[in-house]
């Protein structure tokens, strides 16, 4: 196997190949051989997802300083060094289902990148450096521990997709709404609860109806806790013979149904209060 590397690595190199695949080779430890002398200044993509890499050279970008594209889905990953943001000309990063606790601020030093994928980590916050990305048109931070998104996250003025799924979100900044090309936003699976109102300030943002009818008019209030309801209810049936009113309806077979924003509502909810 190590033999095998080398050879490849070794082939790369001679002849200035601008993808290499590295993927699927039980790899603990960045190869030295990409690393030797000069390094690869050619390398425009690197492959290496399936691994068992834990962290990254600090001298990545000096020995592969015209990466365009890097993929680590499926490492180990825990951390990555600041000289990450010297990777000058990085447009695609992707760091998935690896175990990273934390995105070091550098990450905003890398002004050329459009695709950012951070899923299935163990994320609790994302620096707002990461506001600073203007060329940033894809962003997926799904399945983390996130609470919060950075309130300067409107100012990657070219942000298309957004994923925030599976996280532990209550709200979504309000300034999102200025991201004038969003095109998909998924919060799904959060704990939501509220979304900002004010979709309409300039620069307006051309929502599908269905979602401005959704955010500007919920689905109900919860009968427990008041609490406005946009996306999930929960029903509970009161035959009206079981209530306080079984003397006005005897003959009736009308239910009262109750609708509640969660199921410890629907648990504690009953009409005697």
């Amino acid at each position: 196997m190590a033999s095998e590397l080398h050879e490849t690595i070794f082939m790369a190199k001679q002849e200035r190949h601008k993808n290499l695949f590295l993927n699927y080779r039980n790899l603990s430890h960045f190869p030295v051989e990409l690393l030797k002398d000069e390094g690869l200044q050619f390398l425009e993509r690197l492959y290496m997802k399936r691994n068992s890499l834990t962290t990254l050279p600090d001298n990545l970008a000096q020995k592969l300083p015209n990466l365009i594209e890097l993929y680590l889905h499926s490492n180990n990953i825990v951390i990555i060094p600041e000289a990450i943001g010297n990777l000058a000309r990085l447009q695609s990063l992707d760091l998935s289902s690896n175990a990273l606790q934390l995105l070091c601020p550098e990450v905003g030093r890398l002004r050329s990148l459009r695709h950012l994928r951070l899923s299935n980590n163990q994320l609790k916050s994302l620096p707002p450096e990461i506001g600073d990305l203007q060329f940033l048109e894809t962003l997926d931070v799904s399945i983390n521990q996130l609470v919060s998104l950075p309130d300067r996250l409107h100012r990657c003025s070219s942000l298309q997709h957004l994923s925030a799924d599976h996280n532990l979100l209550s709200h979504v900044p309000r300034h999102l709404c200025r991201l004038a090309r969003l095109t998909q936003l998924s919060i799904a699976a959060n704990r939501l609860t509220f979304l900002p109102l004010d979709v309409t300030f300039p620069p307006p943002i051309p929502l599908p109806k269905s979602l401005l009818d959704l955010l500007q008019f919920p689905l109900g209030h919860c009968h427990r806790c008041t609490q406005a309801m946009f996306t999930v209810i929960y029903p509970k049936l009161f035959p009206l013979q079981h209530t306080a009113l079984a003397g006005v309806h005897r003959r009736t077979t009308v239910s009262f149904v109750a609708y509640c924003c969660s199921s410890r509502c629907l648990r504690t909810f009953n009409l005697q209060g």
